[in-house]
């Protein structure tokens, strides 16, 4: 009998324990986020990134004090954010999802390059101070048939039109480009 109860109880810690070791536990300077489900209308003042403080706490809006992050998982830090949301009688019933901002999981940062170019079109990885032209040739350069006069950039929806024969020394015909700018190079 004394085997039979103990071995349920080994394997009762090792059920709880597996759950426990396959998340990892927050540190200071981690970078969460955080994202208020439920109530959607306020979920705007509630969700971005946030970055656990070096005492191991985030500070969440409308609470007083700041919530114990460090050693928990993101679902412990997130029924503990609910919870003290609740203390607090700011909301009846929050649902809060926590989830580890992994910048090596993030996506490159580029820019799309397409028309005549050598490559046929490509996505180039966008590096500190990437210029336009920097970014054809990047892409193999111009084909035979580009009209280089009248090269695209396309960014937040409104495009502008360079010339790439005329690139002069203080850059304005060859600007520094940001992530996710398209760039179009037209057939002559």
């Amino acid at each position: 009998m004394k085997t039979c109860v103990s071995l349920i109880l080994v394997l009762a810690a090792l059920l709880f324990a597996v759950p426990a070791n396959a998340q990892s536990r927050l540190k200071a300077g981690d970078p969460v986020n955080i994202e208020l489900k439920v109530p959607a209308e306020d979920a705007a003042n509630v969700s971005t990134l946030y970055t656990v403080s070096g005492s191991g706490t985030v500070k969440m809006p409308y609470l007083d004090r700041e919530v114990q992050a460090a050693g928990l998982t993101t679902t412990e830090l997130a029924r503990r954010i609910e919870l003290a949301y609740k203390a607090a009688e700011i909301y009846t019933n929050p649902t809060i999802n926590v989830v580890l901002n992994d910048p090596s999981k993030q996506a490159p940062h580029v820019v799309t390059v397409g028309g005549e170019v050598k490559t046929g079109g490509a996505q180039v990885p966008l590096r500190e101070n990437m210029r336009l032209f920097t970014a054809i040739m990047s892409a193999g350069g111009f084909t035979e048939f580009a009209d280089v006069k009248k090269v695209k950039l396309i960014r937040n929806n409104r495009a502008t039109i360079y010339n790439m024969r005329k690139i002069d020394e203080a850059g304005s015909n060859n600007p520094i480009l940001m992530d996710g700018d398209t760039i179009v190079v037209p057939q002559d």
